[in-house]
């Protein structure tokens, strides 16, 4: 389990667990299933690269297409950059977001609320909205920060934070 805590931009503060509550298979492939208590999130790693898997979701004049979302490379070198797309209908209007990634750091050290973890890596995301072949840059959504066998320790976002507290790994 991990333990978090989450900051807006106006310093409000509360805390969440994320708990592993288990596997399952989507679409052939073996994810981790997450908690934070509200809803489930499916991670997989495969070689080093990991996948968030979104469910589609279809509410009136708002469509997301389901799929895996490739989040991190662990294998890639300081300077890399990869991207992904994300297809979503608002008001039956077909809109393709681009989400780009940017590995800012491998194997460094940083630190959390006081705690120090070595062997980490920094990737930041930024979105763009695709209008034929032009991408449109929609900014920064967040840097993120991974430490080796531990995980997702750090997330810097314009709008608010969130740190890792603790975590207990069986």
């Amino acid at each position: 389990s991990f333990t978090y805590q989450y900051t807006n931009s106006s310093g409000d503060t509360s805390q969440y667990a994320l708990i592993v509550r288990g596997d399952t298979s989507i679409n052939g492939h073996r994810y981790s299933i997450l908690n934070d208590g509200y809803i489930d999130q499916f991670i997989r790693c495969n070689n080093g690269s990991y996948f968030l898997y979104e469910p589609g979701l279809s509410l009136q004049d708002y469509q997301l297409e389901g799929g895996d979302r490739l989040f991190l490379h662990d294998d890639y070198s300081e300077g890399a950059t990869w991207s992904d797309t994300v297809s979503v209908a608002v008001s039956g209007l077909e809109q393709k977001g681009l989400l780009q990634y940017h590995l800012l750091g491998q194997q460094i050290t940083h630190t959390v609320l006081g705690k120090e973890y070595k062997n980490v890596i920094v990737v930041r995301q930024d979105a763009a909205v695709l209008v034929g072949e032009t991408a449109y840059s929609a900014g920064t959504i967040a840097t993120y920060y991974y430490a080796l066998g531990i995980g997702y320790i750090e997330t810097i976002s314009p709008t608010d934070t969130v740190r890792l507290m603790n975590y207990s790994i069986n």
